[in-house]
């Protein structure tokens, strides 16, 4: 029986790509390296703020720990002034997210690999109040997704077992996340990531449409 959903949350609730790219530019800007679009910022995501910091330094920097951790104090500073730009998540989803809290029962929650008090700032910014059980980012020490340690933490605070929840995401990522963990997953293609990369990686159930994420989901409550 399903029992919760965790949701990822750039690129599968809200378009974040815009406010990630002038945040990454603002920082590139003031160290002097190349800026980068947004083709190149989609590249770069998905494994975590350091990773993307890294992979848009010039890459014969990138082997410098010391100097990427520096860069990456700066991307925070950074992007916590423009992150709030990110102001409302993609259409249809919000009242699919009600239906799946109100209607089937269901706790929601969100998992991902961006820096812990945005997510929980932008949950907060974005999502009905009282929607959303647990807000879970990266915070120092832990990994990223894929690994599964995130992933039991949520399902710690919801109270529920890997059985019984389901991984929404935009990205292989949010697959391999589901697999470590042993969810049920869902890809949705109107983020990051187009339909043809997802089947690729693996992605067997997909939905096209925020209405064709609920079809599925309620019929997994079933």
């Amino acid at each position: 029986m399903l029992k919760a959903i965790i949701f990822d949350f750039d690129g599968t609730i809200a378009d974040t790509l815009p406010a990630l790219c002038e945040g990454v530019n603002l920082t590139m800007a003031k160290y002097g390296y190349p800026l980068h679009d947004e083709a190149a910022i989609l590249r770069f995501i998905n494994n975590g703020a350091r990773k993307l910091i890294q992979r848009a330094m010039p890459e014969h920097l990138q082997a410098d720990e010391e100097l990427v951790t520096r860069v990456l104090a700066d991307y925070d500073a950074f992007y916590g002034q423009v992150y709030h730009h990110t102001d409302r998540a993609y259409d249809g989803l919000i009242d699919v997210i009600r239906a799946l809290h109100d209607d089937l029962g269901l706790q929601i929650a969100v998992l991902s690999n961006k820096q812990d008090a945005f997510v929980k700032r932008l949950c907060a910014q974005i999502l009905p109040n009282g929607y959303c059980q647990a807000a879970v980012g990266v915070t120092q020490g832990m990994p990223t997704k894929p690994d599964a340690r995130l992933t039991q933490s949520v399902l710690d605070t919801l109270g529920v077992a890997a059985s019984e929840c389901v991984m929404v995401g935009d990205s292989d990522i949010d697959l391999r996340t589901a697999q470590n963990a042993g969810l049920h997953h869902v890809c949705v293609t109107w983020g990051f990531r187009d339909e043809a990369f997802l089947r690729e990686k693996g992605a067997e159930q997909l939905a096209h449409t925020p209405q064709e994420l609920f079809a599925i989901l309620e019929k997994m409550t079933r």
